[in-house]
């Protein structure tokens, strides 16, 4: 699996957590189960695990940033790409802001509605 899939694998287990509200401890193994995640596996429980130990601060810095639309009101989808993005952009040093945004615009161009790369692409440009 390379880094791009593996983008899309964390963007689906956020997406189940939004659904279950699995953020306070939940078990990794259970996002992180799929054998064909390689050598990706560490980059995708590393940015899990930091986006749930922080998940208060990720949805600030998304909430100071998304004038209009708060967290509470993205769709589960958008919300989903948008935490990846910005936790590649607080917490992983090695991925540069711009390759964050370009991905995550992409996936809101695959998974979500015909608004959501303009939503993603705006809300995270401010982020960066």
């Amino acid at each position: 699996m390379n880094r791009k899939e593996a983008r899309e694998y964390a963007m689906q287990a956020l997406f189940q957590m939004e659904a279950q509200q699995d953020f306070e401890a939940p078990d990794m193994e259970k996002y992180l189960s799929r054998e064909e995640l390689g050598k990706q596996k560490q980059y995708v429980k590393e940015l899990l695990t930091a986006i749930c130990e922080n998940i208060s601060r990720v949805n600030d810095t998304i909430d100071s940033c998304s004038e209009g639309w708060p967290v509470s009101r993205m769709t589960k989808m958008d919300l989903a790409i948008i935490r990846l993005a910005v936790g590649e952009i607080l917490f992983m040093d090695d991925i540069p802001a711009a390759v964050s945004i370009n991905e995550a615009v992409e996936l809101a161009r695959t998974y979500g509605t015909d608004q959501s790369p303009k939503f993603v692409n705006a809300v995270l440009g401010k982020i960066a």
